[in-house]
């Protein structure tokens, strides 16, 4: 009879052999499996892997170049997806792997190449339009300089009355200026003919000057002519019944325009400042035609 013993022996016999076959068998696969890594001869080397990696090349070298390496991003990008593939199909192929490996990493150092020269671009950019946007410094005034006495001392009683005086004297002058210019401009002035005027001045020059020097005349005479000196204002010359001497009505460049309709022998009545003799001729200055 087999008792318990030999039954256990058995059954632990059994599973030892099962242990031995599981065993032989995963050491058949490996064995399989070296054979085809090692032993069984790899095929020609990849043509996708080849035509990757000269892609890849050309972009690193293009990548070295400045501001032209951004460029070759595109170029690198293609060759490392081409490269990625070229592994895939050696690999299932059992094709050699050392083209595709290289094409990898030489298309992957160019693309990074490339995003260096893009990150450098766009920093160079920022910084140049900060500095345009940027408003220039504003000048820093110097120092105010005091030489001598900040606080002046006081004037004397008497510097301050011949200041006052001058004060004074310049406002009267200003007053009269602005008396004569309403006086020419809105009249009447001393009437007066220029035939007159020219005698006055040909019989006694100090009683004409006297009589008429620097006043407002209103002179009615006949034109002679309308001419313009060089470097001068307009003139209009009137008849004083000498041939050799006239009248001359200085008008100033933007009262001109009324002188356009004058012609020569017509009666006109001139405002102006009698300057006396100018150049042997007696004068009136700032002149406006009256009618």
């Amino acid at each position: 009879m087999v008792d318990d013993y030999d039954r256990d022996r058995e059954r632990r016999r059994g599973e030892g052999s099962d242990r031995d076959r599981h065993l032989a068998r995963r050491f058949e696969r490996a064995r399989r499996r070296y054979d085809d890594e090692y032993r069984t001869p790899r095929r020609g080397a990849s043509t996708l892997g080849i035509i990757a990696f000269v892609g890849g090349l050309l972009a690193l070298v293009v990548g070295i170049i400045p501001f032209l390496g951004a460029v070759a991003i595109f170029a690198g990008g293609l060759a490392l997806v081409l490269a990625l593939a070229s592994v895939l199909i050696a690999r299932s192929s059992n094709q050699k792997m050392g083209f595709p490996v290289a094409a990898t990493v030489v298309s992957g150092s160019a693309v990074a190449l490339s995003l260096m020269w893009i990150a450098v671009i766009g920093s160079m950019m920022d910084n140049r339009a900060a500095r345009r946007a940027a408003p220039p410094p504003l000048p820093v005034p110097p120092p105010a300089q005091v030489r001598g006495n900040a606080n002046p001392p006081p004037k004397a009683p008497s510097e301050n009355k011949v200041d006052e005086e001058k004060f004074q004297k310049q406002l009267l002058e200003d007053l009269a200026k602005d008396r004569i210019k309403e006086e020419i401009r809105n009249g009447p002035g001393t009437p007066v003919s220029a035939e007159t005027l020219e005698t006055d001045y040909l019989a006694n020059v100090v009683s004409a000057e006297l009589r008429y020097k620097d006043k407002v005349l209103a002179v009615t005479g006949k034109v002679v002519r309308v001419i313009r000196e060089e470097g001068k204002s307009y003139v209009l010359e009137l008849e004083t019944g000498e041939p050799t001497k006239t009248i001359n009505c200085e008008f100033a460049e933007q009262k001109k325009y009324p002188l356009a309709s004058v012609k020569r022998g017509q009666e006109v009545t001139v405002r102006g400042l009698c300057a006396g003799r100018v150049s042997d001729l007696v004068t009136l200055k700032d002149c406006v035609l009256a009618k």
